[in-house]
This record gives structure tokens, C-alpha cells and sequence, in this order.
């Protein structure tokens, strides 16, 4: 039979593994470090040094990066779609709201 101290004594280890693991995970999950792992070198600071980042990554990872770029240009046109929706006049809603005013209008006079 165990005793509440040896309970206690358990969970006390389970929170210590659990805490070493949260810090693990804060190591290498931190943005930096995940920038270095990408690159593959230290973060770049000048345009230039992106600039040879981004065409070595390009040559390396062909697809990743067209997938990417797709997805970036996927992102731009369906905002720019939304914001031209909103953009519309108000008027064009009335229209559509004649419209199916109409149908109904014309539906009613068949039954009859």
C-alpha cells in the first residue's frame, strides 16, 4: 500500500521531468535558434547576405520554396479579393435583393 509521502515523492519527480522537458522545448523552439537550424549559419543582417540565404535555400529546396511562394501569392490574391468586395457599393447588394424578389414574385404567379 502506498503512503501519501510516496505519492507526494512521485509527483514531485513527474513535475521535475516535466519542467526539464518545458525547458528543452523553450530551447529549441526559441526563433533564433530555428532561424540558425533554416539557414543553416548565423541569421544574416544585410540585404546581401539574405539576398545569398535565400537563392542558396532556393537552389537547395526547389519545391519547398515554389510551395511557399505559392502559398504567399495565394494569401495576396485572396486579400486583395476580399478587399474589393468591400470596396463594392452598396447598391449592388439592392440588386441582387430585387432579383430574388423577382424570382419569388415570378414562382407565386405560376402556382396561380
Amino acid at each position: 500500500m502506498t503512503t501519501s509521502e510516496q505519492l507526494e515523492r512521485k509527483a514531485n519527480r513527474a513535475r521535475e521531468r516535466l519542467a526539464g522537458r518545458l525547458q528543452d522545448l523553450e530551447y529549441h523552439a526559441s526563433p533564433t535558434l530555428v532561424a540558425k537550424d533554416f539557414i543553416g549559419a548565423e541569421v544574416p543582417r544585410t540585404a546581401g547576405d539574405i539576398a545569398a540565404v535565400l537563392s542558396q535555400q532556393v537552389r537547395t529546396n526547389p519545391l519547398a520554396c515554389i510551395l511557399i511562394a505559392a502559398g504567399l501569392g495565394w494569401l495576396i490574391y485572396s486579400d486583395a479579393q476580399a478587399r474589393s468586395r468591400a470596396r463594392m457599393p452598396s447598391s449592388a447588394g439592392a440588386g441582387t435583393r430585387r432579383r430574388r424578389k423577382s424570382s419569388k414574385t415570378r414562382s407565386r404567379a405560376r402556382a396561380n
